[in-house]
């Protein structure tokens, strides 16, 4: 790799750790300005290709005493070429009431096997270790150390956009067409 590689890549990274960190300081977007940015975008591509638009999500909040930020966004074509078989296992693992309690859980901070057992109120504990070995399994969650289980700090936001995304298809009007 010669030299302008190499700065290239650096400033890709940095690019990249940038996009991941967001800036918590800024305010919030309101309502739309996202979506008009990207009509924008796509306004100007004179070919209009779906190469051009995009999907774009993030959020900011309090978590573990800290803020977490995210922004992610991926054109649709990236989107639509995605590698299935992860995107199935994460949503197979989440595809359980009691899983998404788990995680539920799990977003407010680490929990003990004890205390997850504790406030879901199973029947017995080989019923816990089978949910968290499939959101394991699929890295919705990890396990820092043993006996205790987490969310990754790069996964609250996106964890909770699947949380979102998973009600605005499932709620009331999830039959309708947009206005």
């Amino acid at each position: 790799m010669d030299r302008d590689e190499l700065a290239r890549a650096i400033e890709d990274l940095a690019d990249r750790v940038a996009r991941l960190e967001g800036s918590v300081s800024a305010a919030p977007p309101r309502d739309g300005q996202i979506v008009r940015a990207l009509l924008d975008a796509i306004e100007g591509d004179s070919e209009r290709s779906t190469g051009s638009a995009a999907v774009v999500y993030a959020g900011a909040g309090p978590w573990q005493d800290e803020v977490v930020a995210w922004q992610m966004g991926r054109t649709w074509d990236e989107a639509r070429a995605a590698p299935l078989e992860p995107v199935a296992r994460v949503l197979s693992a989440l595809a359980s009431a009691t899983r998404l309690r788990i995680v539920g859980e799990l977003l407010a901070g680490p929990v003990s096997t004890g205390e997850l057992a504790e406030r879901l109120d199973l029947p017995s504990s080989g019923q816990l270790f089978h949910h968290l070995k499939e959101l394991l399994a699929a890295g919705v969650i990890h396990q820092p150390i043993r006996g205790r289980y987490a969310i990754r700090r790069q996964h609250v936001v996106p964890v909770l956009a699947v949380l979102s995304a998973t009600t605005d298809l499932s709620g009331p009007d999830a039959g309708d067409e947009p206005a």
